[in-house]
């Protein structure tokens, strides 16, 4: 489903000839893609000499459906069921993609990061990530927020965690459908749910780009590439 992501153009989000506001400037990102900075070539990614999912020999861009053109992030010319044929429908497919592959990455990080830091001294019960349901299962408390090192002790049984994790995703799923919520904080200060209205929802960048990393158009296509890639 990698086919669905969309990219951004430098001045705004295309969709089937529909632009949509951002709130990016222009500029040029050193660093990030190496070398002088900026993004590296964007051919590979997008366009009709872009990478398609069979080597060159086996597949060329005449076994490729029309729709599938290449301006999509991740657009690696397969879509077996046709999916892709409705724009509307993409849009949809864009969005459960990107919020299944943020979640995925965040999912590797939360089963990661407790195990390495139990690696190196920390006492958190149920650090490898396929242990976790077993300690909970067995009677045992776990420590929800995990905070290494005795820290913080916030013992808590099965069924609280189960609450508190029904409520916690409920909430932040329910602020993401209605498009608003509590205020929020990034480096650079409080923000209210506002400073999105007009946005692309899916990539709105402001406070969730504290780095600046989209600033460059050409680089965000090609981030906007490795998120999926990734997720």
């Amino acid at each position: 489903m990698s086919m669905m992501m969309t990219k951004r153009t430098p001045t705004s989000m295309r969709l089937g000839g529909k632009a949509k506001k951002t709130s990016k400037t222009t500029k040029s990102t050193k660093g990030w893609g190496g070398g002088e900075g900026g993004s590296g070539d964007l051919s590979k990614w997008y366009g009709a000499g872009r990478k398609l999912y069979l080597p060159g020999g086996l597949l060329t861009l005449d076994d490729v459906p029309s729709y599938l053109n290449g301006t999509l992030a991740g657009d690696y010319g397969y879509d077996p069921l046709g999916l892709g044929t409705d724009v509307e429908q993409v849009n949809k497919y864009r969005e459960y993609e990107l919020i299944h592959a943020r979640w995925a990455m965040l999912g590797a990080a939360g089963a990661i990061i407790p195990e390495g830091l139990a690696a190196n001294g920390a006492d958190i019960k149920g650090a490898t990530w396929f242990e976790t349901g077993k300690v909970l299962l067995e009677g045992n408390d776990l420590n929800y927020f995990a905070v290494p090192w005795g820290v913080v002790n916030n013992p808590l049984p099965l069924i609280v965690v189960l609450g508190a994790q029904v409520g916690l995703m409920g909430a932040a799923e329910k602020f993401r459908v209605d498009k608003t919520g509590p205020p929020g904080y990034a480096p650079g200060g409080k923000f209210d749910s506002d400073v999105f209205d007009g946005l692309d929802t899916n990539n709105p960048g402001g406070p969730f780009d504290p780095f600046g990393l989209a600033d460059d158009p050409d680089l965000e296509a090609e981030l906007q590439v490795k998120e999926i890639k990734n997720g």
